[in-house]
């Protein structure tokens, strides 16, 4: 038995609860400008030396840093705190608790398929939120699929399976003229989609249907798409993909992204083994290749465009025969 790694597994599962509970009692916020031991234990209401122990603790894993007998956030851990941050803190730690127990859980049997609670906290770690950062990463992005870039300004695009929207709604904020329509089973996730639309101003321009991409009326309607297909269980892919079909234009292009990959460095493989463990007992494909993705998509009739390298994994771009 390799008890250091044991250990080294139970170090790290310690400092995630203990960044979690700084976060949920208001240290984290409270922690973006420097404080001394007594300011933030008159904050807490905790006696100083334990407020100080607690911050020794979280300057040990890496979340503050001291200078001068005063505490704050470690720059990586402020700008995730960021108003402009792509990814939320708060959503990071929530997905952490869901997969903890749902690890747990797949010890026990079957795992039962996502309450709607745990389908927002997924979507809410994966969703980009639209922010002048993730316009930034938007750019890169566009960089990557030049066969968009001309379609989405002026275009029809729809997101099948796009979760609380983050990438159409980013494009809407980018392109002031484009129209854009995003496609989410889960109600409560639906719901977040249509609260940032509405907060952003670009209801107007995008359309959240809540409904099963099965059922897509549209026929010819679209001029891009974008599947969201780590997400879609086995039993529906390949009726989503005839649906996508119908609903794009002759010659129009649907992007596929690759999210996961058997990692080559060893410390990632655990990270890797047990997301694979989870989303299996969903009953979602895992790490499905570049390859894989664009023979589903050729059986639906899609021809291949290209498949690419990019900074977020390769992407598959296929085409609806003209």
């Amino acid at each position: 038995m390799d008890t250091n790694q044991i250990k080294e597994w139970s170090a790290g599962a310690q400092a995630v609860s203990l960044l979690g509970a700084a976060h949920e009692h208001g240290w984290i916020d409270f922690l973006a400008e420097s404080r001394d031991v007594a300011a933030l234990a008159g904050f807490s209401g905790l006696p100083v030396e334990r407020t100080r122990a607690v911050l020794e603790a979280l300057a040990g894993i890496g979340v503050v840093e001291s200078k001068d007998n005063e505490f704050r956030l470690a720059p990586a851990y402020a700008a995730t705190m960021s108003p402009d941050a792509p990814f939320s803190m708060g959503d990071l730690l929530a997905e952490a608790r869901m997969m903890r127990r749902v690890v747990a859980q797949a010890v026990e049997g079957p795992l039962p398929a996502p309450d709607e609670s745990d389908a927002l906290v997924v979507a809410d770690a994966y969703g980009l939120r639209p922010t002048q950062t993730a316009i930034g990463l938007f750019g890169q992005l566009l960089e990557a699929l030049p066969e968009f870039a001309g379609l989405l300004p002026n275009g029809r695009y729809i997101d099948v399976g796009c979760g609380v929207a983050g990438f159409l709604l980013t494009c809407a904020r980018t392109y002031p003229t484009m129209r854009g329509v995003g496609v989410e089973l889960v109600a409560p996730v639906a719901a977040e989609a249509e609260r940032r639309a509405k907060e952003l101003g670009v209801s107007d321009r995008v359309e959240i249907r809540c409904m099963d991409a099965r059922d897509l009326p549209d026929e010819d309607a679209f001029d891009s798409a974008f599947w969201a297909q780590p997400f879609f269980p086995e039993p529906v892919r390949a009726d989503t993909l005839a649906a996508i079909f119908r609903a794009l234009k002759p010659g129009a292009p649907l992007a596929m992204q690759e999210m996961e990959r058997q990692p080559d460095d060893p410390a990632e493989r655990a990270a890797f083994a047990l997301r694979e463990l989870v989303f299996t007992g969903w009953g979602v494909p895992f790490a499905r290749s570049a390859e894989a993705l664009t023979a589903e998509a050729t059986d639906a009739g899609f021809v291949l465009d290209r498949m690419g390298d990019t900074p977020f994994g390769r992407l598959v771009i296929v085409r609806k025969p003209s």
